[in-house]
């Protein structure tokens, strides 16, 4: 192989080596995307979203994406839309209207990513806020993950908001938020992240769609790019404990 080919090749394999500890902690769970930042996304940038959110599933992770609907765009024509941008990426999705558990298990077992519209034909004219129908699904299909895609980085830790926290427990939240360290934007899912930690969902992650990657770097890095909430420390992956131990 030419020198400058494999040196092009070289870290792509190392990082694949690097992430075959999560890639086993992660296998078979349940991830659920609130899809909360295609407004701030180019139609390239989206397409590469959905291409990652296809590799979850390639390596073993069982994504379920729960998706807003742009300001006069017809709610169910974009469910389709999304769903169709995932199969453009070699995988099979398929879209679903409301919280529909039969038809959730149904999809997931038969190999498809359900791509989820909170609102069916019964309440179509209804506001419902993906992000409460995100924690809904995670909660009722005991989800591992509950992922909130937006411009939001995650929980700041300097004033010059240049880091995040990469992880953090309830109780540690609590204080932030009783400091008024938390922003506004980041608020709203702060809390039902405390909802879903409560009942059962292993980690809840706070991410900047924006990012490249944002969700490969999150779930197969030490370093992450977001805010991950958990209950405690003993909520932690077997990967993780190893990197504490280290």
């Amino acid at each position: 192989m030419d020198q400058k080919l494999y040196e092009q090749v070289e870290p792509k394999a190392e990082f694949l080596i690097q992430a075959l500890p999560y890639i086993r902690d992660f296998n078979q769970k349940i991830v659920v995307i609130e899809y909360g930042c295609r407004k701030y996304l180019s139609p390239v940038d989206e397409q590469e979203l959905m291409r990652d959110i296809a590799l979850l599933k390639t390596v073993g992770m069982r994504p379920i994406v729960v998706h807003d609907t742009p300001m006069g765009m017809d709610k169910f024509r974009e469910n389709k839309r999304v769903a169709k941008l995932l199969e453009l990426c070699g995988t099979k999705a398929i879209g679903i209207c409301g919280v529909d558990l039969h038809t959730l298990n149904m999809t997931l077992d038969n190999g498809y990513i359900p791509v989820i519209v909170p609102n069916d034909i019964d309440n179509e004219d209804v506001l419902i806020d993906p992000k409460d129908t995100a924690l809904e699904i995670a909660v009722k299909m005991k989800a591992d993950k509950l992922v909130y895609l937006s411009s939001h980085r995650g929980i700041w830790r300097d004033v010059e908001r240049t880091k995040v926290y990469p992880r953090l427990t309830v109780d540690e939240v609590r204080k932030l938020l009783e400091a008024g360290w938390v922003t506004e934007g980041v608020i709203s899912r702060v809390e039902r992240g405390f909802q879903a930690v409560e009942h059962g969902v292993n980690r809840v992650h706070i991410l900047d769609g924006r990012i490249k990657h944002a969700l490969l770097v999150e779930f197969f890095s030490v370093a992450g790019v977001g805010t991950i909430i958990i209950s405690d420390e003993k909520k932690l992956y077997a990967h993780e404990l190893g990197e504490i131990e280290e």
